[in-house]
């Protein structure tokens, strides 16, 4: 699974201190240079197993806290008692895009993610963390059934939740889902707000990828006939991570675009409101699978709907492409 490109960290996150995130169960330690550059090594000293993001940078060099055995971008160590002692640990790949700290594994060669944000206006960056398994979390954000009843912006009317068409475009590496139907009723300040009007279509399009694991939405209204579109477009790009077995991590980079007059088309103006709003929409899928009350990643035995075919297909890709596993292993009910 490291072998994939993951936005770990908010580049403003990483001052003169090392940090300490997990990635996939793997304990990594993140720091910068002297030169403000950006090194990613195992977090755990050789040693004696001390967290290395406990102590301090000195330098090009991360310093243990416990003995103070020093390691350089690449793992190369060495102890101040024992200078003739070579030591090492493990070193990541690391770089800086769209405001974040992205790391992968040295020996990999994956092709880095597209973010694609022409003409639109960059709203924020979000960082999650979900107390759900990688699948489930997964499963949560690319099906649109839900929005009925959990989401109050972006979604479809339950009580017309029949007339939503959804449509499937599975390629052998990516998965697109193309939703359409009646627009939920939406609070009054932001359907003024997005030009939304009564009996308007949402729709709501996505691709999801699987090196690393990541998924583009494009959300916005039109009237039933598609001759007028609202005033507002989105564009979310959300990459899924796992921390460890029970813990995803949700990087999302926002954006969108509006028609109105002005500079970002008066975008700057409600930035703090849209923020807020995008943030409390993937709060209320958190809230949900907090309260999930069977956390296994398997779908054998659940009862799906026309909505849920995505659920294997996702579940074959992130097996063959993300984890890796052979084909021949791979079962998707």
């Amino acid at each position: 699974m490291l072998d994939h490109w993951h936005p770990v960290l908010a580049s403003h996150d990483l001052t003169k201190k090392p940090h300490g995130l997990q990635l996939g169960g793997r304990l990594i330690c993140l720091f910068r240079t002297s030169d403000g550059n950006v090194s990613a090594i195992d977090d755990v000293c050789p040693h004696r197993r001390m967290k290395l993001s406990y102590g301090r940078v000195v330098g090009d060099r991360v310093e243990c806290k416990y003995h103070g055995w020093m390691f350089d971008g690449c793992g190369d160590g060495e102890s101040p008692s024992t200078p003739k002692m070579h030591t090492c640990t493990e070193s990541f790949d690391a770089r800086e895009e769209h405001g974040f700290i992205w790391v992968k594994s040295r020996h990999s060669n994956p092709a880095f993610p597209d973010i694609n944000a022409d003409k639109f206006y960059h709203l924020g960056n979000f960082l999650h963390t979900v107390p759900a398994p990688l699948e489930l979390t997964v499963d949560n954000f690319t099906e649109i059934e839900h929005s009925g009843t959990v989401h109050d912006t972006f979604g479809y009317d339950l009580p017309r939740m029949h007339e939503v068409k959804v449509n499937f475009e599975p390629t052998e590496n990516s998965v697109r889902v193309m939703n359409v139907g009646p627009t939920k009723v939406l609070n009054p300040l932001f359907r003024w707000m997005l030009g939304i009007r009564k009996n308007d279509l949402f729709h709501d399009h996505w691709t999801t990828y699987f090196s690393p694991i990541y998924s583009v939405y494009d959300h916005w209204w039109t009237s039933p006939d598609g001759s007028r579109e609202a005033m507002v477009r989105w564009r979310l790009y959300m990459f899924f991570w796992p921390v460890d077995e029970k813990r995803t991590n949700v990087t999302s980079f926002v954006y969108a675009k509006s028609r109105y007059p002005g500079p970002a088309g008066g975008l700057r103006f409600a930035k703090y409101l849209f923020r807020r709003e995008v943030d409390r929409e993937i709060r209320q899928d958190i809230q949900m699978l907090e309260h999930m009350a069977d956390h296994r990643p398997s779908i054998e035995g659940m009862k799906l709907s026309r909505f849920d075919k995505v659920l294997g297909l996702t579940r074959e890709r992130i097996a063959r492409i993300y984890r890796g596993e052979p084909v021949g292993r791979i079962a998707v009910a």
